[in-house]
């Protein structure tokens, strides 16, 4: 580690064995610059920007180098710029905690893929739902007539099986993603480790709430649970391209690729 390198380790939530990440910036003297909160067991109180040692920083945890995403600064006016907030006050874990001090030390701009990331997985699961109950919904009087056949039961198990899968499902979602991005991978990896997880607890969800209907209807239940979580999940990257912004550098390279 050196002068400017944005560094995290690990932390756990009080009264908890829930972990997440805590960031700051070597200063490469042994110091280094991190907002935190002045209360760790009350976090929405408030907090500051404090300069303390590296072992204070750490707390006996493991430090590791983050390099996403990458710097628009060099070294030394990463330091500085981190520097010349020390002992401001303010801190809050949804818009002002320590990832998005070190991050906007780095780039310029403040951003937190751990705040990102619990949004996305609340915002797919509330779409999920939303989707589950408009399906159960229309397919109400089917439901009651469908032919009593293992196809048959697999379709009323289900359709009564839906929302818990889904709610499920998008619970192993969010602990896969949130533990592949604490233990340090890049965020497409963390994303492809929750939307795996989800994937396969839908299928297995659903697959077991069809055991009745014998093999021929778990499987039918295992391939309905797979289709829903994908469908899920093309339904929610449709909705975050068209309501989030591009991001400058990746669609440059996107089209350096194409040309």
């Amino acid at each position: 580690m050196a002068r400017g390198d944005r560094i995290a380790t690990e932390r756990r939530f009080a009264g908890s064995t829930v972990g997440y990440t805590h960031h700051g910036v070597d200063l490469g003297d042994g110091t280094v610059v991190h907002a935190r909160p002045d209360d760790p067991e009350r976090i929405f109180d408030g907090g500051s920007v404090a300069r303390t040692s590296l072992t204070e920083f750490a707390a006996g945890a493991p430090v590791r180098i983050v390099t996403d995403p990458p710097p628009r600064y060099g070294p030394d006016e990463i330091a500085e710029r981190a520097l010349s907030l020390v002992g401001r006050d303010g801190y809050c874990p949804v818009v002002e905690n320590c990832e998005h001090f070190a991050t906007w030390c780095a780039t310029g701009e403040r951003a937190s893929r751990q705040v990102d990331l619990l949004a996305e997985r609340i915002g797919s699961a509330a779409a999920r739902v939303a989707a589950v109950v408009a399906a159960r919904a229309a397919a109400g009087a089917a439901e009651r007539v469908v032919v009593r056949t293992a196809l048959g039961t697999s379709v009323r198990f289900g359709l009564r099986t839906l929302l818990p899968a889904t709610l499920v499902a998008e619970g192993a979602a969010m602990v896969a993603e949130w533990s592949a991005h604490q233990a340090g991978h890049p965020p497409e990896r963390s994303r492809r480790a929750g939307e795996t997880a989800g994937l396969a607890t839908s299928a297995c969800v659903c697959a077991a709430a069809t055991v009745a209907a014998g093999p021929a209807g778990m499987i039918t239940g295992a391939l309905a649970g797979a289709a829903l979580w994908l469908g899920g999940s093309l339904a929610a990257g449709v909705a975050e391209r068209a309501i989030r912004p591009g991001d400058p550098i990746r669609d440059a390279k996107a089209r350096q690729r194409i040309d």
